[in-house]
């Protein structure tokens, strides 16, 4: 267990943190049933495990940051409400300090919002100042724990380019700031975009943010800014960072841990199909990577010595793994294989020559469309079936 004032190489530690951020409790992913449903259930499940991770002793976990998107919309379906407020809960319970700060999806301006209906019984301290304040004062084991945040409300909250007002770090103590916001980067009014130049100047310690779901941290004077990233992911494109963070605060710089979360992850494979002479061998290839209970994606790159059958492919190896995703994104066939096509006197390979022309024609933005068309026209004219690469 860690105690407070425990000495961490230099650095008198004070207290632990959980931040948390971009859960998106309630988000159903675009996966057919019912593994849209078991996923569904996992990743609601992501906030009690966060809050078994807090109670373990061993991390000795004294406050818990919530830096927005808890929820994936602003009016999660009621049971998912008691849950989180249940959960939530056992950490107040606990003695465990808990701050939940409203994201842009979960966004606290609607009259229905979740955080409006049920502000009275949040389990801890919860965000609605409509710009930045110092919203609180804590006693953190003992230590003086300055808070700073606010919650962007429609209509209340003045952007006007990002945000440079923020209130001095002054006082004995930590000094904390929690954002649902983009760092540098304006993405509009509802993303929050924050000066990083001026979160420098007021002497933050650590700055917990959320919005960004890759994660990512940078020095900001001499405090921290980080973002947790989303734990869970909600696709291929989007697929989470698979980890807590956990930051000790103490006399030196904020010191962020990442620790493994037990997450179903979302894998993305790009596979050169060039090498493969024979569909068989791009099959292997593809089952040798699938393993069960797996989401995995597929994207095929390089030129295809074959026509391939991707709903066949896809059907054969779909089994082998808990959801599979096959995306072609390869340049088109290999050249060698479509200049034995061309050189058929059949009505496929007038097809190939005629396409072929116009693709040596074509300015590069139309290669991409005419290569394209030059594949599923060749699959159509034979029905689907493999065309002979002997």
């Amino acid at each position: 267990m860690i105690f407070r004032h425990e000495k961490v190489g230099e650095v008198a530690l004070l207290f632990r943190v959980l931040h948390l951020a971009d859960l998106h409790l309630g988000y159903r992913p675009d996966l057919p049933a019912p593994v849209q449903e078991e996923v569904y259930r996992e990743r609601n499940g992501v906030l009690q495990a966060a809050v078994d991770l807090a109670l373990d002793p061993r991390q000795g976990i004294s406050l818990v940051l919530i830096a927005g998107d808890l929820f994936d919309n602003h009016r999660p379906e009621a049971p998912l409400v008691e849950e989180t407020i249940r959960q939530l809960s056992r950490l107040e319970a606990a003695g465990i300090r808990v701050v939940t700060v409203p994201g842009n999806h979960d966004e606290i301006t609607y009259n229905d919002a979740v955080y409006r209906r049920e502000a009275g019984r949040w389990p801890g301290l919860l965000v609605t100042e409509p710009m930045p304040a110092q919203v609180a004062t804590l006693n953190v084991n003992g230590d003086t724990c300055h808070l700073v945040a606010m919650a962007y409300t429609g209509g209340v909250t003045r952007v006007d380019g990002p945000l440079k007002a923020f209130p001095p770090a002054e006082g004995e103590g930590v000094h904390l700031a929690v954002f649902h916001g983009s760092l540098d980067w304006d993405g509009g009014e509802r993303s929050l975009p924050l000066d990083g130049e001026a979160l420098a100047a007021v002497g933050y310690d650590y700055i917990a943010l959320g919005h960004i779901h890759r994660g990512g941290r940078r020095q900001l004077g001499t405090g921290l800014a980080n973002y947790a990233g989303m734990v869970a992911g909600k696709g291929f494109a989007d697929p989470g960072v698979g980890c807590w963070t956990i930051v000790a605060l103490g006399d030196g710089p904020a010191r962020v841990e990442e620790v493994p979360a037990a997450v179903t992850p979302w894998r993305v494979l790009e596979l050169d199909v060039t090498p493969f002479s024979e569909p068989e061998e791009l099959e292997e290839a593809i089952r040798e990577v699938l393993a069960p209970g797996s989401l995995i994606q597929v994207r095929m790159t390089g030129d295809l010595a074959f026509s391939l059958d991707l709903p066949g492919l896809a059907a054969r190896l779909a089994p082998l793994c808990r959801h599979l995703d096959v995306v072609d994104a390869t340049r088109g066939l290999a050249p060698r294989l479509l200049e034995a096509v061309a050189a058929e006197p059949t009505i496929r390979g007038l097809f190939v020559r005629r396409l072929q022309d116009q693709l040596a024609a074509a300015a590069p933005e139309e290669g991409e469309v005419i290569r394209r068309a030059l594949r599923r026209g060749l699959l159509a004219l034979q029905g689907g079936d493999e065309v002979c690469h002997r």
